[in-house]
């Protein structure tokens, strides 16, 4: 049975149909989570991820790629995750810093790392920088930037996984205030 076929049977609610999709996507989903080093409780994220398949079975577009549906949904669900996570360290962080009595502006000066933040964005090559300034900053979709710029859809993803990239790289050991500071 293909694909699209079992999509239509997962939208009539059917539990086969749903169980040979599971089959086929987990553990696709599992190694992007993994690659995308999101893997913090994995097997939660993955039980939610298809959960949520199931749940909203009935709205899935059998027109748009199921593909990106699904680990769309999955990163998702790891980013909410991690983000709960660091507000859990940076809430028990706190109260470290409490009990040692130590001033919290003499620890962290935040505008520091915002600073080298925007340094590291103005740092880009003048493309990847501009596409995501637009996504970031100015909320626009691919196709936005793309129709803006005169680009494919594609090039812009490119341009944008560059910058996400090169970002990473160069602030790895911020890496938690940047997760706060751009999500």
């Amino acid at each position: 049975m293909d694909k699209q076929h079992l999509l239509i049977g997962l939208k009539n609610s059917e539990e086969t149909a749903f169980k040979k999709l599971f089959d086929i996507y987990y553990p696709r989903v599992k190694s992007f989570l993994i690659s995308s080093n999101l893997k913090n409780d994995l097997d939660d994220i993955l039980q939610e991820t298809f959960i949520s398949i199931w749940k909203n079975r009935t709205q899935i577009n059998l027109e748009k790629s199921f593909d990106s549906y699904i680990f769309t949904i999955a990163k998702n669900y790891a980013l909410k995750n991690l983000r709960k996570q660091i507000i859990s360290e940076i809430r028990s962080s706190e109260i470290e810093i409490d009990d040692t009595s130590v001033p919290l502006d003499s620890i962290m000066d935040i505008g520091i790392y915002e600073e080298k933040i925007k340094s590291s964005v103005n740092n880009l090559p003048p493309q990847s920088r501009a596409v995501f300034q637009m996504k970031r900053n100015e909320g626009m979709s691919t196709n936005q930037i793309a129709q803006k710029m005169g680009i494919a859809p594609k090039t812009v993803e490119n341009y944008m996984n560059r910058a996400l990239t090169l970002l990473k790289k160069e602030l790895e050991h911020l890496a938690w205030l940047i997760l706060i500071y751009f999500f």
